[in-house]
């Protein structure tokens, strides 16, 4: 699973003493930080008293996470080990008491209602995506029917990305979905809750004449990704996104407005074990292109980009007359009520959709497998399998939809993730040796805790790849819903 992400940096209260990660490598197993979130994101937050400090606030450099300073080295070399692993299990141990809290800071974000879906209220952007590849990420020429590989993204004809720049230069408009967006990032990054100070801020100064700005929900910030050539996965002839390396790029996430109705579970490292129990709110990282779950009010800060208009966009309208196909009459696209039944890799996936066409399934020939915006459109965020309400729990997809039951990798009841015909890279010069899922049960980590939410969308190698299985874990074997046109 592509689930290695940048870890924050461990946050610690007055008097603590870090423990650089040399010093216990052979004794202790301590999380080093492979990459560090860019500088707007870097922020030393105390996990047990909710208090951000930044790291330009005038403290010692010993208690701002920078371990590898040479006078602090010399100074740790003194302190007794003991003293130190003694102050991490009590810091940690209060954090834990209280991870599931939220601290009454800064001010809570307000959700705007929806207004009701209409026959063609969300129209999918297509994805750009023009090549094809195979399952080793090698460029092909456009498959034929019957042919392997055949069924791709760039198969079939999308709706073509349109926007018009406002005259002012403030805001940009979506000719396809009736959104309006601000053209610029807000400055500087913030967690869930802190948004809301930025929109108060949009719609008291009337910007670009307008006074109903929002943060957008999860489906209207991912009409914003293109996978024409990725990193960064937006279209920036019209959209700024600032950043300075490709290291940047990849912590490049935005805040929606959708909360995760789980919390997080997962346990890989002492940053996840502090989170646990926490709220989640899904954002668009348009770095690397994911969508994730990120904790609401701890660790990482993340960035904003308001939108205007269309309320019902990203609302579905399901017609189900109970022949086996759903037909959401908000996007028109309809879809196959059941699942494949079974997991397979993303090549079997394609052959799959061609499978089904010669036996005309249900009455059509020209079912395909879905693109990663179309697959996303029928994500329902209300539900998942670690719902904390008992009435939303179960796959995150309307329950219209049959989804097969499986086994995670802790061992918990749970449901599938389910291939797109998408390709992806894993970074700006890799190679599409990736394709990407969407999880509509939990997106665990190697060890089956939810680390990202249902509803998330990610990449994994397009078959089982023994040099990568030795650096991550990989459920390769994912499921099939096919879709097609409305006539």
């Amino acid at each position: 699973m592509s689930t290695r992400a940048g870890a924050a940096p461990i946050a610690v209260g007055p008097g603590f003493v870090p423990i650089r990660p040399a010093t216990l490598r052979s004794k202790v197993s301590f999380p080093v930080q492979k990459k560090r979130p860019p500088l707007a994101a870097r922020t030393n937050t105390m996990a047990f008293l909710g208090i951000v400090i930044p790291e330009s606030a005038a403290i010692p450099r010993l208690f701002r996470g920078d371990y590898m300073n040479p006078m602090n080295a010399a100074f740790l070399d003194s302190i007794d080990l003991r003293r130190n692993m003694l102050r991490v299990i009590v810091a940690i141990g209060v954090a834990i008491m209280i991870s599931g809290c939220t601290f009454p800071f800064g001010p809570t974000l307000s959700l705007v209602p929806r207004d009701p879906a209409y026959a063609g209220s969300y129209p999918i952007v297509g994805t750009s995506q023009t090549g094809f590849w195979d399952k080793d990420g090698k460029s092909l020429s456009a498959p034929t029917s019957g042919d392997a590989y055949y069924g791709q993204d760039a198969q079939f004809p999308r709706v073509i990305p349109s926007y018009t720049a406002s005259t002012d230069g403030l805001t940009i408009q979506d000719n396809v979905t009736g959104l309006t967006w601000q053209k610029s990032q807000a400055s500087g990054s913030m967690y869930w809750g802190e948004a809301q100070t930025v929109i108060d801020s949009l719609n008291k100064e009337n910007y670009g004449g307008y006074s109903d700005w929002r943060l957008p929900t999860i489906k209207e910030l991912y009409s914003l990704w293109n996978e024409g050539t990725g990193w960064p996965s937006i279209d920036t002839k019209y959209f700024d996104i600032s950043y300075s390396s490709q290291d940047e790029l990849s912590h490049a996430i935005f805040w929606s407005s959708t909360k995760y109705t789980g919390l997080f579970a997962s346990s890989t490292d002492v940053l996840s074990s502090l989170s646990i129990g926490r709220e989640m709110a899904f954002g668009v990282n348009f770095g690397t292109g994911h969508i994730k779950a990120y904790t609401i009010d701890f660790g990482p800060t993340h960035l904003v980009r308001c939108v205007r208009g269309n309320l019902a966009y990203g609302v579905n309208l399901f017609e189900d007359k109970g022949d086996g196909i759903i037909t959401d009459l908000a996007t028109r696209l309809m879809w196959s009520t059941t699942d494949s039944l079974v997991g397979m890799d993303w090549e079997a996936a394609l052959a799959f959709a061609q499978s089904k066409n010669a036996e005309n399934y249900l009455g059509h020939n020209d079912w395909r497998l879905p693109n990663a915006k179309e697959l996303q459109s029928i994500v329902n965020y209300s539900r998942s399998p670690g719902a904390t309400d008992s009435a939303k729990v179960g796959p995150a997809i309307d329950p219209l939809f049959s989804c097969t039951g499986i086994t995670n990798e802790a061992g918990e009841a749970d449901y599938p993730w389910y291939w797109t015909s998408t390709s992806t890279v894993p970074k700006a010069d890799g190679t599409y040796l990736y394709a990407w899922y969407v999880a509509f049960g939990r997106a665990v980590d190697a060890n089956g805790g939810d680390l990202h939410g249902a509803g998330a969308v990610r990449f994994d190698t397009k078959s089982i790849n023994t040099e990568r299985a030795t650096i991550d874990s990989e459920r390769v074997l994912n499921y099939v819903r096919l879709v097609r046109d409305v006539d």
